[in-house]
């Protein structure tokens, strides 16, 4: 009895050994993950000054913390451009929470669901409810944004990628133009994606990506240049931020298809709601920034469209 009891003990230990071990294992991993910026691929133990809101800096160690404790943020940080959408969003409910407590607007306990609770009550108080759309102004967005909703464009693209390691812009660029040349040379797509590709998931099938939206493609530039591609047509080398050069080749594409407007009459009385409503979030935001501050610290992080909006 003894025995048995000694034995289950010493299980209960080896188990929270392992589990130990594989905790800190995985946390390990994920600390060796890298992050995929506009300003090249950074190692997510780096740090670096990012953004100052009022007096507050945000830094990239703060934008990890917050991602990883945010799910819905978490996996921008593996994706170009991601990291800056996370920026964005720090810096937005940073000037939420400096607006609410400057006009007195009470903060919920941790148990009342602490800031998160606390930003969207200051959102709704900024941003009141909107007067209701009529079916002329639904039927007017629908005919401004026929993108919305039509099925989007379909492109089967194949690409040869290659990313730029450790900061050696020259390596990537050598290497990209080695697969440039084997192409003139008519060498096929397939056989140079499989011998310069770093993109592991296209290059074991011959570059191919297969048949991608084009709809919310960051960063815009990269649409716009697949996009025009005719069939058959090989891209110049395009550079993607500091994160990596790809090649790409537009096979076949699928022309968007409009709905009629009696088919999404809901959908674009909702779209609309949304899109006036994102609008009218925008302008606070201009607002806001203008009276608390925000200054990027590293101009790489700025957004590309920021002096389009002023």
């Amino acid at each position: 009895m003894v025995h048995c009891m000694i034995d289950k003990i010493m299980l209960s230990d080896r188990s929270k050994l392992l589990y130990i071990l594989v905790l800190v294992s995985s946390m390990l991993c994920l600390s060796a993950q890298p992050i995929y910026a506009g300003t090249g691929i950074i190692s997510m133990n780096e740090d670096r000054d990012l953004a100052r809101v009022h007096d507050h800096v945000i830094t990239l160690q703060e934008l990890v913390s917050f991602a990883k404790g945010a799910p819905n943020f978490y996996s921008h940080l593996q994706v170009p451009g991601g990291p800056e959408k996370i920026l964005e969003e720090m810096i937005w409910r940073r000037l939420l929470v400096l607006e609410g407590r400057d006009r007195g607007i009470p903060e919920p306990t941790e148990d009342q669901g602490g800031m998160e609770v606390y930003i969207h009550r200051v959102l709704k108080r900024l941003v009141p409810e909107l007067p209701p759309l009529t079916e002329a102004d639904v039927r007017t967005f629908y005919e401004e944004h026929p993108e919305v909703f039509s099925t989007p464009l379909m492109l089967r693209v194949f690409q040869i990628k290659v990313l730029i390691k450790n900061g050696d812009v020259a390596s990537a660029i050598a290497r990209i133009e080695s697969a440039k040349q084997a192409l003139i040379k008519g060498t096929a797509l397939g056989d140079v994606a499989r011998m310069y590709s770093d993109d592991s998931f296209s290059r074991d099938r011959g570059g191919e990506l297969g048949f991608i939206p084009m709809e919310k493609i960051d960063p815009p530039e990269l649409e716009q240049t697949l996009r025009a591609l005719a069939v058959g047509q090989i891209s110049e080398i395009v550079r993607v931020g500091q994160a990596f050069f790809v090649i790409y080749l537009v096979k076949d594409r699928r022309e968007p298809i409009l709905d009629p407007y009696e088919q999404v009459a809901d959908a674009a009385r909702e779209k609309a709601k949304q899109d006036h409503r994102a609008s009218a979030q925008a302008k606070l935001r201009r607002k806001l920034e203008n009276k608390w501050g925000v200054e990027y610290i590293d101009p790489e992080w700025k957004p590309i469209n920021m002096e389009k909006n002023p």
